[in-house]
């Protein structure tokens, strides 16, 4: 049996209707609130220590780190471009050894800090990479995505890479697979992580997924949870903020009514944000979805090794990021307005909680 008849005979069984099985729905209370500062930035890493958490500060550019009891560990960087200033920052990911990274996209540059804000070392990053994603922590290299949208609007192009921190050599770089099974929606990823024991796992339309071993097999499954829901004002309002800061940035046009109703008039996508997922010690898979985010947000937890879905964690308020270390999840979100934001601007914060008991 061929790869494609392998994807198609999966994607036919199981297809999603949006409903919450109970039996694999786990909602832990939260054991610890970091409050936050105003950013418009999703990005945030939990460190090696399980007790140390860092997020952008995306109006400031710089990193904040804090603990579970809410209290400032280190706070550092500036824009610019000199050491210890960022260009554009695009992503964090925790060293192995208790460190932080920083990916500053407008420089295309790694940068390795302690916690405290104490610089230890940059590197180069390959290509020109419009975003770029790393996938696990790291030790003596990074792991990473990076996407590239080519000229006239014909595609993107995401391409794996590994670099050693030490010497800045380019160890890896490899194209990610194309689609090996057919998707009634399209026939392309619209992005691809490698798993940490071999292989890919594609994320497409429609919350399909499709996870290729490193013996070459495909399996394709649609998300049991996914469903189709239009963006609401909320959300649009988000948006338009997202797409002011990316105007400013680039000096270009500024927000366009037409893209904004393309992007009320269209089915948000499953998961949350590309390069937002993330594999754990036991080698499941946690994709932030975009489903509700209103009083609840939920992540849907998947077996790569065996194609299957596994369950959900919901967790409080709006999600704008997530880490998980050992025992331990944390949870970027954005509170609901209530009485006491009467400047209409919603509170952010850290919440943080223990899935040790669920496995």
């Amino acid at each position: 049996m061929g790869l494609g008849a392998v994807g198609l005979l999966s994607l036919a069984v199981g297809c999603g209707e949006g409903e919450e099985n109970p039996e694999r729905l786990f909602a832990p209370p939260p054991t610890g609130i970091s409050q936050l500062s105003l950013s418009a930035h999703g990005s945030i890493t939990l460190l090696a220590d399980e007790s140390t958490a860092c997020v952008i500060d995306s109006y400031e550019v710089r990193i904040r780190c804090v603990d579970r009891r809410g209290s400032v560990v280190g706070v550092f960087g500036r824009e610019g471009e000199g050491p210890g200033e960022f260009g554009r920052l695009g992503g964090l990911v925790r060293g192995l050894d208790g460190t932080v990274g920083v990916v500053d996209t407008g420089s295309n540059r790694f940068t390795v800090y302690e916690p405290s804000g104490t610089w230890i070392a940059d590197i180069a990053l390959p290509g020109a990479a419009v975003s770029l994603n790393p996938t696990a922590p790291f030790g003596e290299s990074v792991l990473g995505v990076s996407m590239v949208t080519a000229a006239a609007g014909s595609g993107r192009t995401y391409t794996l890479f590994e670099v050693d921190i030490a010497s800045a050599e380019v160890l890896r770089q490899e194209e990610i697979p194309p689609m090996p099974v057919e998707i009634q929606c399209g026939d392309t990823a619209h992005y691809g992580l490698p798993d940490p024991s071999g292989g890919w796992v594609l994320i497409a339309c429609r919350g399909h997924l499709v996870f290729l071993g490193a013996d070459g097999q495909a399996i394709g499954i649609q998300a049991p949870t996914y469903v189709e829901e239009l963006p609401t004002e909320r959300d649009v309002a988000r948006r338009q903020a997202e797409l002011g800061v990316l105007g400013r940035r680039a000096r270009g046009p500024q927000v366009r009514v037409d893209w904004l109703e393309g992007y009320r008039n269209t089915p948000k996508a499953y998961h949350l944000v590309f390069g937002s997922e993330r594999f754990d010690a036991l080698g499941r898979l946690w994709i932030p979805t975009q489903r509700d985010t209103h009083e609840f947000s939920y992540l849907d937890v998947y077996s790569a090794r065996d194609a299957e879905y596994v369950g959900t964690v919901r967790v409080r308020d709006r999600m704008m990021g997530f880490d998980l270390a050992g025992s331990t999840l944390v949870v970027l979100v954005e509170r609901r307005l209530g009485p006491d934001d009467p400047d209409g601007i919603a509170d952010r914060a850290v919440d943080w909680y223990d899935i040790g008991g669920w496995r």
